[in-house]
């Protein structure tokens, strides 16, 4: 076995590390932009997609449709729907002008009452 220090090259490396114009603008090469920032139509792919607009359109058209829906929410319905009643009651209780004992009552049914009083038609109501 030999001692001693020896000299070995490395291989050719290809100095070359431009582009040439036959690469510019191609799939694989040096993309271009138009006068507005963008691809040019040339270098853009094909894709099968909404444009903004059509997707806003369609999601609101899907959110009316849900939103008006009536099964849509149930339970902030039913929350709004007791809301409502709580402030007829409120606005029946201390909006109407009663001279004689007031009193609220409520039925699930009207079935086995017996209301004596007279019907007052243009009030729509039973008085005693």
């Amino acid at each position: 076995m030999a001692l001693g220090t020896v000299n070995v090259g490395q291989a050719p490396v290809e100095k070359n590390n431009g582009l040439t114009t036959d690469q510019v603008g191609v799939p694989g090469g040096l993309a271009t932009l138009d006068g507005e920032g963008k691809l040019t139509v040339s270098q853009r792919p094909a894709v099968d997609c909404y444009t903004q607009a059509q997707s806003d359109a369609k999601i609101a058209e899907a959110v009316e449709s849900h939103d008006g829906s009536s099964a849509a929410h149930p339970g902030i319905r039913a929350s709004i729907d007791a809301l409502q009643a709580s402030i007829q009651a409120i606005e029946l209780k201390y909006g109407t002008n009663v001279t004689q004992n007031p009193f609220t009552v409520s039925f699930g049914s009207l079935g086995d009452v017996n209301v004596t009083g007279v019907w007052n038609s243009s009030q729509g109501r039973i008085e005693f």
